[in-house]
């Protein structure tokens, strides 16, 4: 039994250390994504980085798109304990007018933002 019970242990480490990899999924730094996307629609951006992993409708009608352990954030204007270390990359598109929702645009130049991932505790495991 306690073998058992050590094996699933094991197989749950080895899953969530997969899951929390030190690699982003992007090789484009979160700078260069902002670049990317900036006025982009939905349908654009969705080209461009591929399905978020996530898709929020917010109370105001604005929707945030996530990508889980996306990017990175690169460079000097970053302070060096989470340089170059995986990041969600969020982005929030708004309209103005009646459009369908792939039509729907980057919302200016703080649409782009990003979150630390959280690891995980032993009461989640």
């Amino acid at each position: 039994m306690k073998r058992k019970l050590a094996f699933a242990w094991a197989i749950v480490l080895v899953a969530t250390l997969a899951c929390h990899s030190e690699r982003p999924r992007s090789d484009k730094s979160f700078d260069e994504i902002c670049r990317l996307v900036s006025g982009k629609t939905a349908a654009e951006v969705e080209a461009i980085l591929g399905k978020p992993d996530a898709r929020e409708k917010l109370e105001l009608g604005d929707w945030r798109w996530v990508w889980w352990n996306y990017t990175i954030l690169k460079g000097d204007n970053y302070p060096p304990e989470v340089r170059n270390k995986p990041v969600h990359l969020e982005i929030m598109f708004s309209s103005q007018a009646q459009v369908p929702d792939s039509q729907w645009r980057v919302g200016g130049p703080l649409a782009v933002s990003y979150a630390f991932p959280q690891a995980p505790t032993a009461g989640a495991l």
